[in-house]
């Protein structure tokens, strides 16, 4: 779910950082605010049923599953990450679990369909579609997480160093995302031989993995002052205003300059 994390955080962060729709009061405090809640505390997580979300792709759900029980990986559980589904309510998913039968990568599907006038402005211009269908392969190996998804162009901050993402197009097939993420996997065992990869067995395991990758990806936060310059750079296309400079500094709980 890294990637899932990633995206979260974004969708705000888009908006306010390309001056689509500020609301009133919503200033460079209150965006770290909101992004301290997605990548502060550790998230509460729970299983739930998929009758729970009407509005979900259940087909999609059950295509990812059926495809990779077709290539030995076992299914462990539907989940909701309630931490998320609080600061976002009108945009509630759930996250469907998988591990290979190897137990070296566990998989995450899941379908956001994003909603609310921010959202919608972000799909008026283009930057985000009405429907993300993501699958996301994860392998832990001894403090590397190895990510590879379907999210390209659109997990758009950047993940801590602890995470080598690979984003593959939307439309990519599961079978072609399946060998990118297999293959990166054999490269980076080569280059560190003497580390083994985490064993993903129970739900347990892959819900402690998870809270692993949290961390790194919180600390990371913390470290950048929630939103670092290269970023905001890279949303706006640009150099910073003197006012997006005030912005930012905002944001990173700085002094006025």
């Amino acid at each position: 779910m890294e990637v899932f994390f990633l995206m979260m955080g974004l969708w705000l962060v888009v908006a306010v950082a390309l001056g689509l729709r500020r609301p009133t009061g919503f200033g460079g405090s209150a965006l770290r605010a909101r992004l301290d809640a997605v990548y502060g505390e550790p998230h509460e997580l729970a299983r739930v049923s998929p009758e729970a979300f009407p509005e979900a792709d259940l087909e999609f759900y059950d295509r990812v599953r059926a495809d990779l029980q077709g290539r030995g990986y076992r299914c462990i559980g539907d989940i909701e990450d309630l931490t998320m589904s609080r600061i976002y309510p009108h945009n509630r998913t759930f996250v469907r679990l998988l591990v290979d039968a190897g137990g070296m990568i566990r998989a995450s599907a899941y379908h956001l369909h994003p909603r609310g006038v921010v959202i919608s402005l972000l799909q008026l211009v283009q930057l985000f579609p009405r429907h993300l269908r993501v699958v996301e392969l994860v392998t832990e190996i001894q403090g590397i997480f190895l990510v590879t998804s379907n999210t390209h162009g659109i997990d758009r901050l950047e993940p801590p160093p602890e995470a080598k993402v690979e984003r593959m197009p939307l439309s990519t097939p599961l079978a072609e995302i399946i060998a990118s993420h297999e293959k990166r996997i054999t490269a980076l065992l080569r280059m560190y031989p003497e580390r083994a990869p985490v064993s993903f067995e129970t739900y347990d395991d892959l819900v402690a993995s998870m809270a692993r990758a949290h961390v790194a990806m919180a600390r990371h936060r913390q470290k950048v002052g929630g939103l670092s310059r290269d970023e905001l750079e890279r949303l706006k296309g640009r150099p910073l205003s003197q006012t997006e400079e005030a912005f930012l500094r905002e944001v990173q709980g700085k002094p006025p300059g």
